[in-house]
């Protein structure tokens, strides 16, 4: 995602952590609520450790290393997902070991866990451990849809930014795509992000599901 439409995604967030780049307190573990951008800025925030050719305290997002770091394909950048929706114990593990090496473009290294709630108890308790005593160059960023499924302790340890959903944005992605406006209405107001609203209304069953709705508001 451009840098740009980033900051459109969520204006709010993007000057905060702006700021926070200009003062050069990136903090070493965060925790990311809610799917609207979230990966997105993690991700800028793990190229403004690595662009080559910086805007300021902005990536330009056209660098080798942007470009990696926004492919998954960078060294130094570790995305982690579940698999059978689950994070599994000797994952995290693997991920802890690699905690206490330098980088191989650098010293600095960055983790982005998605959907960190997925984490099993032991491997949440072995992240814990690295989150209470940081690496100077290790920063970890905490994606998940519901901040209360988190281990209290690391939630209490990692700094929470809530990313809402925004609507006027949504809606107006939805409507480029040929939607027409009531149905990107309709599916703004059921989607978290606009991922999730495509495959809405690509399903074969949307048609029926919106009459449905559209009936339920009649007569509510």
């Amino acid at each position: 995602m451009k840098i740009e439409e980033l900051a459109q995604l969520q204006p709010v967030l993007f000057e905060r952590f702006e700021h926070i780049l200009q003062q050069h307190r990136l903090n070493h573990a965060y925790l990311f609520t809610g799917a609207f951008g979230s990966f997105e800025m993690a991700q800028c925030l793990a190229q403004s450790l690595f662009c080559t050719n910086e805007n300021g305290v902005l990536p330009c997002g056209e660098c080798r290393n942007c470009r990696l770091i926004e492919e998954e394909d960078f060294s130094d950048v570790t995305v982690v997902r579940p698999i059978n929706n689950i994070i599994k114990t000797e994952r995290v593990r693997e991920l802890v070991r690699n905690f206490s090496q330098s980088g191989f473009e650098s010293n600095k290294q960055v983790f982005i866990i998605c959907d960190a709630d997925k984490m099993h108890v032991n491997a949440a308790n072995s992240l814990l451990k690295v989150i209470e005593e940081p690496q100077s160059e290790v920063y970890i960023f905490l994606l998940t849809a519901d901040e209360n499924l988190i281990l209290p302790t690391i939630k209490s340890r990692a700094q929470l930014f809530h990313f809402p959903k925004n609507q006027a944005y949504l809606l107006e992605k939805l409507e480029q795509t040929g939607l027409i406006k009531t149905q990107a209405e309709l599916l703004t107001a059921y989607s978290q992000t606009e991922e999730e609203a495509m495959r809405l209304a690509a399903s074969p069953a949307f048609l029926t599901w919106q009459q449905n709705v559209i009936v339920l508001h009649r007569f509510a």
